[in-house]
């Protein structure tokens, strides 16, 4: 088990290296001519900052529901010292990484991930449920809505209903050959994890309105909205690092879709990667500091 957790230590910490490697390999390190009202700017990274860590109280929380509890500082650190892994190919190591940090002795790390995808399922869900209920009210592509829609009511039947998840998972063994271990989350769980998504998810949409509005001033509140829903199409994305290019390309479209100038979506589909960064960057480094308390599991 300690061999194991060592293991995936240094993955998760190379895992930096995967980021920095597409930050510059995507030309993310390069802006110009954008002008920012430092105000704004500073509230939307204190309300991104606020929302990472509150992504741990819902580690916790999902944790907790299956009859797992593990203090804050354990959440923090397992939650956070993976929080780079979605940047290595494939997304697995998002799932295990926390779920093998956080497990103990006697502990099962199949049980622990299995609880580490439900959470990830719930988040999923409500960060498309969140944009579905927006664009309802913005004037975009019919097709694109169709694609949400049929996404949403997708997950909904697989997430919630039993029987549509059991033939789902019949269909899914016959297509690759051996059962597939996706759990089924059920209404009592949404409800359990789905509040502290729900939270978490606010902060992050709040704020990356307040970033929109740092570059783009006359911006309309209705742009908070893209950022749930490319964040969760970019997890969708399993083979996108990090969701990059995926995210970034439903930001423009959405924003340009309430009258934001190409040039400037664009803008802000880049930065917004960065000001992203600096959450991921805050709560890793909280993780460091989670470390060093005396944890007891």
């Amino acid at each position: 088990m300690r061999k194991f957790k060592n293991w995936i230590k240094l993955l998760l910490y190379a895992s930096v290296g995967f980021l920095v490697y597409y930050l510059v390999k995507f030309d993310y390190l390069i802006l110009e001519n954008v002008h920012f009202n430092f105000s704004l700017l500073a509230m939307s990274v204190l309300l991104l900052w606020c929302g990472f860590f509150l992504s741990t109280v819902s580690w916790r929380i999902a944790l907790k529901q299956h009859g797992y509890e593990v203090s804050q500082p354990l959440a923090t650190y397992s939650h956070g010292i993976s929080v780079f892994a979605k940047y290595i190919p494939g997304k697995l190591w998002v799932i295990l990484g926390r779920a093998s940090l956080a497990a103990r002795k006697d502990d099962s790390v199949k049980v622990f991930s299995t609880i580490s995808l439900k959470e990830q399922l719930v988040y999923l869900f409500v960060g498309l449920l969140i944009s579905l209920f927006a664009l309802l009210f913005v004037e975009v592509k019919l097709w694109f809505l169709i694609i949400i829609l049929a996404t949403v009511a997708g997950l909904s039947f697989f997430l919630f209903s039993k029987k549509v998840y059991q033939l789902f998972m019949k269909l899914l063994k016959r297509l690759f050959g051996k059962e597939l271990d996706v759990p089924f989350v059920g209404l009592k769980e949404l409800t359990n994890i789905g509040g502290a998504t729900m939270l978490y998810w606010s902060f992050w949409s709040v704020g990356f309105f307040l970033l929109c509005k740092s570059i783009a001033p006359d911006i309309s509140f209705m742009a908070a909205y893209a950022f749930p829903l490319s964040v969760s199409y970019g997890l969708l994305a399993v083979f996108m690092p990090g969701g990059i290019g995926v995210r970034e390309g439903i930001i423009v479209f959405v924003l340009t879709a309430i009258g934001v100038d190409v040039k400037v979506a664009t803008s802000i589909s880049v930065i917004s990667r960065m000001w992203f960064i600096t959450g991921e960057i805050f709560i890793f480094l909280i993780a460091l500091l989670a470390k060093k308390t005396q944890i007891k599991t």
